[in-house]
């Protein structure tokens, strides 16, 4: 049984990589579409600060894509998850939603939030390194 489980993750695991692949491709040529598009609807070299607002947020997302994916790489060939790696994607997807954040509409409740989030997984990548830098002392 245990067996028949290791090959049912491997292949969902494999599934989830290759859609995400395809997200990412997907996700790389609209960021390259919406940057060309920026481009030629700009009469000087002046860029409107929300345009490249919207092309840093889909950067940010495809770059979230590419360390999920490194996740899932990391899953499929060790077969346990990476605390470091999950923290880390979760800080940049938080990011992303910084970055992407009109300040002029958002609630003070969800400003505070948001950096409260950040300060959380912030204290967690600590301890994770913390943590590592024990395990590699005790080697």
């Amino acid at each position: 049984m245990d067996k028949l489980a290791g090959l049912f993750e491997r292949g969902v695991v494999g599934v989830l990589m290759v859609l995400l692949m395809a997200t990412i491709a997907f996700g790389t040529a609209l960021v390259a579409w919406s940057l060309v598009d920026d481009l030629r609807s700009v009469r000087e070299f002046a860029a409107e600060p929300k345009a490249l607002f919207d092309v840093f947020g889909l950067f940010v997302a495809v770059l979230v894509g590419v360390e999920l994916l490194k996740i899932l790489r990391h899953l499929l060939a060790s077969h346990e998850v990476n605390t470091a790696l999950i923290v880390q994607t979760a800080l940049m997807a938080l990011c992303n939603k910084v970055i992407t954040l009109n300040l002029y509409e958002t609630s003070w409740t969800t400003l505070v939030g948001v950096a409260s989030l950040i300060l959380a997984l912030a204290a967690a990548m600590a301890a994770v390194g913390r943590m590592q830098d024990s395990e590699h002392s005790r080697k």
